[in-house]
């Protein structure tokens, strides 16, 4: 007893296997055209962000100078606090016409030259 399958079917004419030829090969065209549109939509996708993230990049550049900015401002007032402390170490040194009797006792050393009292440190 034999095999009870489907049994096999021949092509006899050529045209018919030509057409079965140019519908695979549909198919496949279908199916690659397909996935170069998918790739073509990323990269458009992809040169989309690309201007966001030029946008990014100027905010971060506004970003630093504003950072810059801000330094250059501390920078500035470090100078200014310099300069003043320069002042008044010049103004107390200008004060020499003062009897040493005062500057010995250290009158003038209870003051730092910020102007504030130094405080005393007590050991023990």
């Amino acid at each position: 007893m034999g095999k009870k399958g489907k049994s096999k079917v021949f092509v006899e004419s050529k045209d018919v296997a030509v057409d079965l030829a140019r519908s695979v090969a549909d198919i496949e065209e279908q199916k690659s055209r397909a996935k170069v549109e998918a790739h073509h939509s990323k990269a458009s996708a992809h040169a989309t962000s690309s201007s966001e993230q030029k946008h990014k990049s100027s905010s971060k550049t506004r970003l630093e100078r504003a950072k810059a900015v801000v330094a250059a401002q501390a920078a500035r007032a470090k100078r200014e606090k310099a300069k003043l402390r320069k002042k008044a170490r010049t103004s107390a040194a200008g004060d020499e016409d003062a009897p040493k009797s005062q500057t010995i006792s250290g009158e003038k050393n209870k003051f730092n030259s910020g102007g504030m009292p130094r405080k005393r440190v007590t050991f023990g």
